[in-house]
């Protein structure tokens, strides 16, 4: 009997039963592959509120040391500038409160650099301090953090994907002279801000800033305190997010769309004709030319289309600009997110919150552009939370 036990064969998996489990394996990687892609995109959306949070309480560390929040078109001590065209961006000035003051030194160390903006890749110092990786810029669900080309005749800019927010208004925030301050000499061969008293003040721009220069917390030349956010810290957006793109880009996420939504009649804007610019055929892309010059390509450059939003058109929807020039012209400037259904954005009080594409800002309604606009937003709940001070009583949703 033992001797017949022993002569039995072993018995071993057929091919069929081979297949079989080969594909139960199968069907659970692919069941188990989206968690973990969703697990890593998580993970990545942490990171990106972090930064995000560590970019606002940046703010308020700067507020300690100086007594006002940072603003738009600052310089530094030892850097050299061009008097019509200062223009070192808010993130510049905060470098020192996110562990980067090393950087900052560089900069201003560099006797090459005059203007933030760049030149070709030379390999110069000046080059490469201005074009420095700084991690909390940028948002790491992004398909990259390289280089970008600014436009046809500029040279490359590191993007950033954290920008901060102007305000509700659509005027022409990119230009020093719709200041309520403008640069004048000052009797011994340099120059000094002195402030604009309004029409017929030498140097006044008609068209510039109204109202626009009290809907924002960040200015040409304006050190704003905490005390000017009488709507709250908690209910006043500093920053927010967007995706970057190079000049070739005519992505909704990335460029602006040229010439739509401005009336240059009457300077009012129509955000519904900015919205509806996205292509049939691909909602990804415009249906119309886009500007020459990249979105968010260079976080050293004050100029709100690199560094900066408004809250007119609701996060991850289209942008436009009145003319193709980057540095003049009213914008439309969306926040837009690398995660699905809204964008992270950074409030005064240092909290973060993911705010929905859908949050109610009456796209439909035309309104005066920044330089006219006063009182209450007409942006609804979207635009009130960008301005500090207009008198809403809304909360973040």
């Amino acid at each position: 009997m033992q001797d017949a036990v022993k002569l039995e064969k072993k018995r071993g998996f057929t091919l069929v039963e081979l297949l079989v489990v080969i594909a139960i394996i199968g069907i659970l990687i692919g069941l188990l592959l989206p968690a973990v892609q969703a697990a890593r995109e998580a993970a990545r959306r942490m990171q990106c509120t972090n930064n995000m949070k560590q970019f606002a309480l940046a703010m308020h560390n700067f507020h300690d040391a100086n007594n006002h929040l940072p603003y738009q078109g600052a310089w530094g001590s030892s850097v050299r500038y061009y008097a019509s065209d200062v223009r070192w961006s808010v993130h510049y000035q905060l470098l020192p409160y996110i562990e980067q003051a090393p950087l900052k030194q560089a900069m201003e160390a560099n006797a090459d650099i005059l203007c933030p903006w760049l030149p070709l890749n030379d390999g110069s110092a000046a080059w490469q301090t201005r074009t420095a990786k700084v991690d909390t810029f940028l948002c790491p669900s992004a398909q990259g953090d390289g280089l970008l080309k600014l436009s046809s005749a500029n040279g490359d800019g590191r993007p950033t994907n954290v920008v901060y927010c102007m305000g509700d208004n659509a005027s022409r925030v990119d230009r020093a002279n719709d200041s309520s301050h403008r640069l004048a000499p000052d009797g011994n061969g340099g120059t000094k801000l002195i402030p604009q008293i309004g029409p017929g003040d030498p140097g006044y721009d008609d068209e510039g800033e109204g109202d626009v220069g009290k809907r924002s917390l960040f200015y040409y030349y304006e050190k704003r305190n905490f005390s000017f956010c009488s709507d709250g810290t908690s209910n006043t957006i500093v920053c927010s997010e967007a995706v970057a793109g190079d000049w070739t880009s005519n992505k909704i996420k990335g460029a602006l769309a040229n010439d739509k939504a401005f009336d240059s009649g009457h300077w009012c804007i129509t955000p519904a004709l900015c919205l509806n610019l996205k292509n049939p055929n691909d909602p990804t892309t415009y249906s119309c030319p886009v500007t020459s010059y990249a979105r968010c390509g260079n976080w050293v450059d004050g100029k709100p289309v690199h560094t900066a939003f408004n809250t007119v058109n609701p996060p991850n929807s289209a942008s436009c600009t009145k003319r193709d020039a980057e540095e003049g012209g009213p914008a439309i400037l969306a926040p837009t997110s690398y995660h699905s259904g809204g964008v992270n954005c950074g409030l005064l009080d240092g909290s973060v919150r993911f705010i929905s594409d859908t949050i109610e800002c009456n796209g439909a309604v035309q309104s005066r552009s920044g330089m006219y606009l006063t009182g209450p937003s007409p942006r609804g709940v979207w635009g009130a939370l960008g301005t500090p001070n207009c008198g809403e009583t809304v909360q973040t949703p």
